[in-house]
């Protein structure tokens, strides 16, 4: 064998061990890859950090929405407030309120609709009327109630009996309340049970949906006019139709505290009010001058505060 032949062979050789890989895994047909070029291309082709699975947020993001259409469309005063106000507070966030409108309207009612979308235009005209209103300027409750839902419609229009609900509520209630005053002792249990059914839809709006809250209500309503002996009856027909027996002796105990305390504070007053007229008699024969008798005073009535308080 000459040289070239030599070369030639050794060429051929070495072109059978650094053939590429995959090209040598070939099966003798020259044709399809073996198995192991499958197993090599998995292996290329896993990522070198696993992706952690997409969690679906549309269900979540769905219910939200739903929520926010049956609000704006079913709620009315402070909770549609806040739909609202919760509505402008994200789309402006997200600076697509045009588009989340544009969705909502099929959504709504028109009236609804036209709230939601110029809320901030009323919004702004009421907070400048209401800063310049006089409701405090009218004596009876009645007047500062009808000036109130004039502004109201005047800015708001049709729209102001759902933007204002509660407070309609509140003040209606409030003048219907009035006219216990002129209820008789033995009926005022009645007349109060009777205006608390009437009202029984709006007892959220006007904190009235616990017991002990129709309780503390109907004392305060209780007409300074009645003697106290009927007083303390009706306060008994209150507690019992509205309270568990551990609130009345919880009520019972704060009462007796309360009595106490006045006694202990009426007590001090008659024996600081004593002592004045002894001091006002001592005047009369003493020769202190005004400054000297101011000074004395002064000290008399100290050292009672503290020998009163030191011994009770």
């Amino acid at each position: 064998m000459n040289y070239r032949a030599i070369l030639f062979v050794l060429a051929v050789v070495a072109s059978i061990y650094l053939w590429p890989e995959e090209e040598r895994l070939v099966d003798s047909t020259g044709d399809e890859p073996s198995q192991e070029v499958g197993k090599t291309s998995q292996r290329l082709a896993k990522p070198l950090v696993s992706q952690a699975p997409k969690i679906e947020s549309a269900p979540v993001k769905n219910a939200e929405i739903d929520r926010l259409i049956t609000q704006l469309n079913q709620s009315q005063g402070r909770e549609l407030v806040n739909a609202i106000e919760q509505f402008w507070a994200d789309c402006l966030g997200k600076e697509d309120c045009l588009s989340q409108l544009a969705a909502l309207k099929s959504k709504l009612s028109d009236s609804r609709y036209q709230l939601l979308a110029n809320y901030n235009h009323f919004n702004r005209e009421w907070q400048s009327i209401w800063q310049e209103s006089e409701l405090n300027h009218f004596a009876l409750l009645s007047d500062k109630v009808a000036e109130f839902k004039r502004l109201a419609t005047m800015v708001w229009g049709e729209h102001a009996t759902l933007v204002f609900a509660d407070e309609f509520a509140l003040y209606d209630f409030s003048l219907e309340q009035d006219s216990l005053s002129e209820s008789l002792a033995a009926d005022f249990l009645n007349d109060y049970q009777t205006l608390l059914i009437k009202w029984r839809e709006k007892e959220a709006a006007l904190t009235l949906e616990a017991d002990s809250e129709k309780y503390e209500k109907g004392v305060s309503l209780i007409p300074r006019s009645y003697p106290p002996d009927k007083v303390r009856e009706i306060k008994n027909q209150l507690a019992r139709q509205y309270l568990t027996e551990k609130e009345i002796a919880s009520i019972a105990s704060r009462e007796q505290q309360v009595a106490q305390q006045n006694a202990h504070i009426g007590q001090y007053q008659d024996e600081l009010a004593a002592l004045h007229q002894t001091l006002e008699a001592q005047r009369q024969s003493t020769s202190l001058s005004d400054s000297e008798w101011r000074t004395y005073v002064e000290q008399k009535v100290s050292q009672f505060r503290r020998d009163y308080f030191l011994y009770q």
